[in-house]
């Protein structure tokens, strides 16, 4: 699973069938009775390893959050301005949700049940507000008020995604619209 070490046993299986579960039905649609039965173990062990529901939810998103944030670390430590990593971002997201399409929507889906519970270090606002103020300070980017940067860049780039797995039969196949919203980020972030 993408952004949690290797659990095996009983653990692992359980964090398996609760991501699945979250990530087809949405987190309030799903009970400890169902992830344990998908996990073929009983309620009993699974309160073994978690206090609850809420509490293997928001390690699964903690985890997948961290290592996105990490990753975007290495796309701004990277060569290239503002808009270039920007691209770059859009690039990594893409293929993480080609490679991890649960993970990614469950991420997506429950970003507001859990953001208010993870550590402010792991949150990737954080890097891609530090690319847009190094951006807007180079005059690559024209001056805006940050937050709004970052809510038009989030969701220029992460609501298709959001949407995908619903209207995947109607919406371009994923490079493409890769290849779209990085066209609509260069267009959206070109200095005036």
């Amino acid at each position: 699973m993408f952004g949690l070490p290797d659990q095996g046993g009983k653990k692992g299986a359980m964090l398996k069938a609760s991501l699945e579960l979250f990530a087809a039905r949405g987190y309030d649609a799903v009970s400890v009775r169902d992830i344990a039965k998908a996990a073929g173990v009983s309620e009993a062990a699974l309160y073994k390893h978690f206090a609850g529901k809420e509490d293997m939810a928001l390690f699964i998103f903690g985890g997948i959050i961290g290592e996105y944030t990490a990753r975007l670390k290495a796309v701004a430590a990277g060569p290239g301005g503002a808009v270039a990593q920007l691209g770059r971002i859009v690039d990594v997201t893409y293929e993480l949700y080609r490679e991890y399409p649960a993970e990614i929507r469950f991420a997506l889906l429950s970003q507001y049940l859990f953001w208010d519970k993870v550590a402010e270090e792991i949150k990737p606002h954080v890097v891609i507000r530090g690319i847009l103020d190094d951006g807007m300070d180079k005059g690559e980017i024209a001056r805006r008020e940050v937050h709004l940067w970052l809510a038009a860049f989030a969701g220029l780039m992460l609501q298709p995604l959001a949407q995908y797995g619903y209207f995947a039969d109607v919406l371009p196949g994923l490079e493409e619209m890769k290849t779209e919203v990085k066209a609509m980020v260069r267009k959206l972030f070109a200095a005036e």
